[in-house]
């Protein structure tokens, strides 16, 4: 969509279709990424696990109070380069502990839709995924 509308061979016609068409609300949570540490990982390394999570929650902060700041790192850490960088939407990053009941259930609604499709053989549930500090 963006580098379309940038170079003008295509246009949006509309915005938020995850959250409209499979979460079935467009005001939903939709969450296109994650970081992940393996549980393993954060039992031998507790210290570290933890200087990751600060770290993150310090590049969240500012991504949310900052984003022009934000943008210019995403070039050379990511396939976003040039003029890009200031046109993309920023991801709408949410922490382990920021997580309520409702956005646990879209992000669950999204995982079923794997399994429903066959790419997931089986279900998975998503709360056991996220880190409980």
């Amino acid at each position: 969509g963006t580098i379309g509308r940038m170079n003008n061979t295509t246009r949006v016609l509309e915005a938020g279709v995850i959250a409209k068409y499979v979460l079935g609300n467009p005001n939903a949570p939709w969450h296109g990424g994650a970081a992940a540490l393996t549980t393993e990982f954060i039992k031998k390394h507790p210290a570290e696990a933890k200087k990751y999570i600060a770290a993150y929650t310090r590049g969240i902060e500012l991504i949310r109070k900052t984003p022009d700041k934000a943008r210019p790192y995403l070039k050379g850490y990511t396939a976003i380069e040039g003029s890009l960088t200031n046109e993309v939407p920023l991801a709408s990053y949410m922490l382990y502990n920021e997580f309520k009941a409702s956005d646990v259930a879209y992000f669950q609604k999204f995982y079923d839709l794997f399994v429903d499709k066959g790419i997931f053989a089986s279900r998975v549930m998503v709360d056991s995924l996220l880190y409980k500090g």
